[in-house]
């Protein structure tokens, strides 16, 4: 009578084997955000340095630009660490459901 009424089937929750799976491709789409970040600032370091005392106005922008990718990628450093202990603590569990 639920599904008359807009309710939602209940789908079963992903075993940890597909969860540490899950976690792992994550981690490796945000580690090539992160090279592709370091390469923006390395990017962006060099145009400041050649418009440093040509334009000021460019070089400054550069600067900005430079420092909005460092905070996305001390976000992204500090996702990569809790997903990490997320999926150590599901590696652990895992490991021990299998002893037990």
């Amino acid at each position: 009578m639920s599904f008359l009424f807009g309710g939602k089937k209940k789908n079963a929750a992903p075993t940890a084997g597909e969860a540490i799976q899950k976690l792992r491709e994550t981690e490796e789409m945000l580690q090539k955000k992160t090279d592709f970040l370091e390469g923006k600032i390395t990017q962006e370091l060099m145009t400041a340095k050649k418009a440093g005392t040509k334009n000021k106005r460019v070089a400054l922008n550069a600067l900005k630009r430079k420092k909005r990718y460092e905070e996305q990628l001390n976000k992204i450093d500090g996702t990569l660490c809790t997903i990490e202990f997320q999926r150590e603590a599901l590696e652990n569990a895992s490991t021990n459901t299998e002893i037990l």
